[in-house]
């Protein structure tokens, strides 16, 4: 456990703010708005900017918000026989984080890979995790 996890939290604090980053990419997608306006509204709801996982969502969201074109070419170019408009959103928002993660290398691929594939199987569909799996593989094979 880390010093921003607080006792009895299922999540360590770098999972719950990529599983934070994921929910207002998300969201934002589906309601055609600015990642960082959700991630504004949804921290001061929510009382997220308290907890010490907040500033790395915070990182992740921008980050992404910033690079989403270069983000997606690097996706499609790495997803065989998916674009990118055909992506269930969940998976194109945890694809987002990832991709994301691995050009900025805020962790070892094998994690970024396996986070991702950890948020997979939580929030999207069963074959969700292999898809995500593959893709972030490929991008992180590129960058090796």
């Amino acid at each position: 456990m880390t010093k921003t996890d607080a006792p009895g939290e299922t999540y360590p604090s770098r999972r719950k703010a990529r599983k934070h980053a994921v929910e207002v990419i998300y969201s934002a997608n589906a309601r055609d708005e600015s990642p960082e306006t959700v991630l504004r509204d949804t921290a001061a709801r929510l009382g997220w900017s308290k907890h010490g996982w907040f500033e790395f969502a915070r990182e992740i969201v921008a980050g992404v918000a910033d690079e989403t074109a270069a983000l997606d070419e690097l996706i499609a170019s790495s997803s065989e026989h998916w674009p990118i408009d055909r992506m269930p959103r969940t998976d194109l928002a945890i694809l987002r984080v990832g991709t994301w993660e691995l050009e900025h290398e805020t962790a070892p691929a094998s994690v970024v890979v396996s986070e991702a594939v950890h948020l997979a199987n939580e929030l999207s569909t069963d074959r969700s995790g292999a898809f995500i799996n593959g893709v972030l593989g490929r991008i992180a094979a590129q960058r090796g």
